[in-house]
C-alpha cells in the first residue's frame, strides 16, 4: 500500500510511518516543520530516530497545491491527514492561523485527493470537539461544543470531510484522538511538562480544580491507525482513547512514582479554553477496528519516564 502522511514528522505521524515502513508499505511524508506549538528540532530528531530512511520526505505546506501534487503524482492508495496545529491554549492567540492550517489545510488535502483520484482518507480528529458536559463522549453526541479555536477548527475539518464524502464519495474515517502521550511525545502536553519538571526538580503548576484526561499511550494508538488505514469504511467517526479518565493530580503521582522523585506542585487558576474532562466511549472503534487499548496509565508513565531520562541525558 502507498500511504501519504501529512504531518508525518509529528508525534503520531512518525510512529505510524515507522510501523508502515517496517511492514513493507510505501510511505511519503509531507511536513513543513512548523514551530508554532513546539520546536522543529524535536520533529526532525523524532523523524530521524523513528523513521530514518523508511519514508520519502517532502518538506512543505499542505496549503501549497504543488507540494501535494508532488506527493501524489505517482499514485497514493490512502491519505493519513495528521497535519494540523494542536494545543487549545496556543490557539487562543492564533485563531486565524489555526483556521488557515486546520480548516483550509484540510480542504487543500481533500482537493488534492480529488485531483489525483485518491478515494480514501483517514483524518486526525480530536476530543476537543466535544461538549464536556456529556460523558462519556460518544461519536454521535450533539451538539459539539468546542471550547477553543483549536477544537472549533477540528470540528470544521470533520464537517468538510463529511460534505466531501457526500459530494464525491471519498471514503473517510475520522479518528478522534484522546491525549496521546509516550516517548517522542509533544512537549506542550501535561505528561511531558510534568515529567520533565519532576526529573529536573522544577516547580510544576496544576489547575486548582480537578481536571481529568483520557490519557492514551502511543503504543495503543498506532495499531488503531493502522487498522483504520487497512479497513475500508464509508464514512465513520471513531474515538481512540482508553475510556478511563485520570485526574491530573493522579497523573502527577504516577509520574512521581516512576521518577522516584517528589514533585514541587503549585496551584494555578484554570486557564480559558480547557475542558473539564475528556472521556472516550470506545465501543465503536472496538467493533469496527478491533481496537483494544492495553497499556494502563501507570505502566505508560513508567515507560515514558524511562525514555525521558535517557532523552534528557542525550541533549
Amino acid at each position: 500500500m502507498k500511504v501519504l502522511i501529512t504531518g508525518g514528522a509529528g508525534f503520531i505521524g512518525a510512529y505510524v510511518a515507522k510501523a508502515l515502513a517496517e511492514r513493507g508499505d510505501d510511505v511519503v511524508i509531507v511536513d513543513n516543520f512548523s514551530d508554532l506549538v513546539y520546536g522543529a528540532d524535536l520533529k526532525r530528531r523524532r523523524l530521524a530516530e523513528l523513521v530514518g530512511k523508511g519514508a520519502r520526505l517532502i518538506e512543505g505546506s499542505i496549503l501549497d497545491a504543488a507540494v501535494l501534487d508532488e506527493a501524489m503524482k505517482n499514485g497514493v492508495d490512502v491519505v493519513l491527514h495528521l497535519a494540523a496545529h494542536a494545543n487549545p491554549k496556543t490557539s487562543l492567540d492564533n485563531s486565524f492561523e489555526y483556521t488557515r492550517v486546520n480548516v483550509d489545510g484540510t480542504l487543500s488535502v481533500l482537493e488534492a485527493t480529488r485531483r489525483h483520484g485518491v478515494n480514501r482518507v483517514v483524518l486526525a480528529g480530536s476530543s476537543s470537539v466535544y461538549n464536556d458536559e456529556q460523558v462519556p463522549f460518544k461519536e454521535d453526541s450533539y451538539p459539539l461544543k468546542p471550547k477553543s479555536p483549536y477544537g472549533a477548527s477540528k470540528a470544521a475539518a470533520e464537517v468538510y470531510c463529511q460534505m466531501w464524502h457526500e459530494l464525491y464519495g471519498t471514503k473517510i474515517t475520522v479518528l478522534r484522538f484522546f491525549s496521546v502521550y509516550g516517548p517522542w511525545g509533544r512537549p506542550d502536553m501535561a505528561p511531558m511538562i510534568f515529567a520533565e519538571r519532576i526529573l529536573k526538580g522544577e516547580v510544576l503548576e496544576v489547575n486548582v480544580d480537578e481536571r481529568q484526561r483520557d490519557l492514551t499511550y502511543i503504543d495503543d494508538v498506532v495499531p488503531a491507525v493502522l487498522a483504520a488505514l487497512d479497513t475500508e469504511l464509508d464514512f465513520e467517526v471513531l474515538n481512540i482513547g482508553r475510556g478511563e479518565p485520570v485526574v491530573i493530580r493522579e497523573l502527577v503521582s504516577l509520574l512521581e512514582r516512576a521518577a522516584e522523585k517528589k514533585a514541587q506542585v503549585k496551584d494555578r487558576p484554570t486557564p480559558p479554553g480547557e475542558m473539564k474532562i475528556t472521556f472516550a466511549n470506545i465501543d465503536k472503534a472496538k467493533d469496527l477496528l478491533g481496537y483494544e487499548p492495553k497499556i494502563s496509565v501507570d505502566e505508560g508513565a513508567k515507560k515514558f519516564v524511562i525514555w525521558l531520562k535517557n532523552y534528557l541525558a542525550s541533549k
